[in-house]
């Protein structure tokens, strides 16, 4: 790996088996995982190599590590443990590889903790579509139509992160960048109408396809009951913004109208069924019209 730059590998003698990784911040340290066997089923090795496999797959291969010469990594005093180019992990360390667990019990920024296994945070890619800020994943706060949403941080801004699993759940991803693109058109109404959109694309090595989004705190959904008058024409008068950008939210309900306490502000959530329409289409008459039949107005 280091001779040739790469950033995964693979150790095996057929009855013990490692998996390697080195980052960008940190060529000259080498994680290594406790052994895998064949016998295993918690992950089973199939599934550990079939993950790091798509991990070097999917990795940007314009932007190699340097290679490593060998007196770099070596020291010159074989008992001072904190020059060595080896990690190794402790034996109850549970190997690189995803996890379906939907929440997360650790606000650890080094670490995302995932059905009380840690892994260490990816390095993050120069890639385009690779988010470059400081990404962390917190406590999973709810789902969405589509994707898990969890609290976070990206370049030190508090986020909701909604994601999916970019290998497992193309649909859902498909569905993630279609919503980015609704945002996108919604530009003018970000922070205002809608959550601003901070970063779509890949995190953690590209195992999660994800968008940050403005977190709103302390947020609730709307009950039409408790509104007054003035606050239904505002969120009626919001909708018609939307509208005249020619967006369709196509999903209009309560649970997707969120007060926010600390600014008094009501944002519309959940764009993955949106459709992208002329803004004279009939569909946004009858969008509206729905809404005022939910607010009672």
């Amino acid at each position: 790996m280091a001779c040739n730059g790469l950033h995964y590998g693979i150790l095996s003698n057929y009855s013990d088996t490692y998996f390697l990784k080195r980052e960008e911040t940190s060529p000259t340290t080498l994680y290594v995982t406790r052994v895998v066997q064949p016998t295993d089923t918690d992950p089973t090795l199939r599934e550990c190599v079939y993950y790091i496999s798509q991990l070097a797959i999917n990795d940007n291969v314009g932007n190699r590590l340097r290679r490593v010469v060998i007196a770099d990594i070596s020291s010159d005093d074989d008992d001072d443990d904190s020059d060595s180019s080896y990690h190794d992990q402790d034996d109850n360390d549970d190997p690189y590889y995803p996890d379906d667990s939907e929440s997360s019990d650790d606000d650890d920024d080094d670490y995302y903790v995932s059905s009380g296994r840690k892994r260490k945070r990816a390095s993050e890619s120069s890639s385009k579509s690779v988010a470059t800020g400081i990404t962390t994943v917190g406590e999973y706060i709810g789902g969405g139509s589509f994707g898990k949403v969890f609290s976070g941080h990206y370049n030190n801004q508090v986020v909701a992160w909604k994601t999916c699993d970019a290998y497992k759940q193309q649909e859902e991803m498909k569905t993630l960048n279609h919503e980015a693109r609704i945002y996108s058109i919604l530009k003018e109404c970000q922070g205002r109408d809608v959550p601003r959109l901070f970063y779509k694309g890949y995190i953690y090595d590209r195992y999660l396809f994800a968008l940050a989004l403005q977190l709103i705190e302390d947020s609730r959904h709307i009950d039409p009951a408790r509104l007054t008058k003035k606050e239904k024409e505002l969120i009626v008068n919001q909708l018609r913004s939307i509208h005249n950008l020619g967006v369709l939210h196509n999903d209009i309900s309560p649970r997707n109208i969120l007060y926010e306490p600390k600014s008094r502000r009501y944002f519309f959530i959940d764009f993955g069924l949106s459709e992208i329409v002329d803004n004279k289409s009939p569909k946004l008459h009858k969008e509206e019209a729905r809404l005022k039949k939910i607010l009672q107005l």
